[in-house]
């Protein structure tokens, strides 16, 4: 039997949807730019005034960006940027629609076994996710919800360069 207090586990379902839904904006947005990129790179270098550019430009000029045409339509195909994009974005909607059920609702024993429930059928149709963004996302709502001196004693200090390359490298997050 469950002790914690219904309120204790309203907070720590309202937390986890919140974090939810700011990591799939997170995701949906890398796809949707690396989509454009793609797109830019493909229109650009592709169009007939760079290609006569690129004629009286030395022959490595014009393979570079034929590599660079070629590598960056590449991914978007392979990864399927824009599937992953449309997947996150619908993801999102998913946990916002259930955070507006949970706040909605008067607070009960039998609401919490239903969110539950639900966020499991949500969490079924994720694909693996990154953790460090979701410690991201996490931070992103702490700093929400705390003062900022409050706040800055309980997020996890992410570098730079992790948070940068958080959508693109699995990175280790048992230190944090």
């Amino acid at each position: 039997m469950n002790t914690a207090p219904i309120d204790d586990e309203i907070y720590d379902l309202h937390f986890y949807l919140r974090r939810s839904v700011r990591y799939h904006m997170r995701r949906a947005a890398f796809f949707m730019k690396w989509q454009r990129f793609t797109s830019f790179i493909g229109v650009v270098f592709g169009s007939a005034a760079v290609a006569t550019f690129i004629s009286k430009s030395p022959s490595e000029v014009a393979i570079a960006f034929a590599l660079a045409i070629t590598v960056a339509s590449a991914f978007d195909l392979v990864v399927g940027t824009g599937q992953h994009a449309w997947l996150h974005n619908d993801l999102r909607k998913r946990f916002l629609e259930l955070e507006g059920v949970l706040v909605s609702t008067p607070t009960s024993n039998e609401l919490v076994a239903d969110i539950k429930h639900r966020i499991r059928r949500i969490e079924a149709d994720e694909p693996p996710s990154r953790e460090l963004l979701n410690l991201m996302a996490r931070n992103d709502i702490i700093r929400a919800d705390f003062p900022a001196e409050d706040a800055s004693k309980a997020v996890c200090n992410i570098g730079w360069l992790k948070r940068a390359t958080a959508n693109l490298v699995d990175w280790d997050t048992e230190k944090y």
